[in-house]
């Protein structure tokens, strides 16, 4: 089987290495399969290749230049005391690198 297998090519016979992959999937997904495979004469692992194959390209075009969206996080409830400085309380009134350097006294 050939990796880049696609709709038009079923049928043809062109063997290839390949890997298995045992995937659940619900039986009429299976069934229509064996009935692709079935009209166009082809092993239900070819129609499998070649739908993965088709799905992956429009997937691949689809998500071109996708980026996820940024998601905006409230304001922490308790901020740092240090003036100027809007990071989130940790310990003592003082957000962690304020607290470290109040340990270290160099605050």
């Amino acid at each position: 089987m050939r990796a880049d297998l696609r709709l038009k090519d079923l049928g043809k016979s062109d063997k290839a290495i390949s890997k298995l992959m045992n995937v659940k999937i619900p039986a009429e997904v299976s069934e229509a399969i064996h009935a692709v495979a079935k009209e166009v004469g082809a092993s239900k692992t070819e129609v499998v290749i070649a739908l993965l194959n088709e799905g992956l390209d429009v997937t691949t075009d689809t998500l071109k230049g996708w980026k996820p969206q940024k998601i905006e996080l409230p304001p922490p409830k308790r901020v740092c005391t240090v003036k100027g400085c809007k990071r989130a309380y940790v310990a003592k009134g003082y957000c962690a690198s304020h607290y470290q350097a109040a340990r270290r006294g160099t605050l």
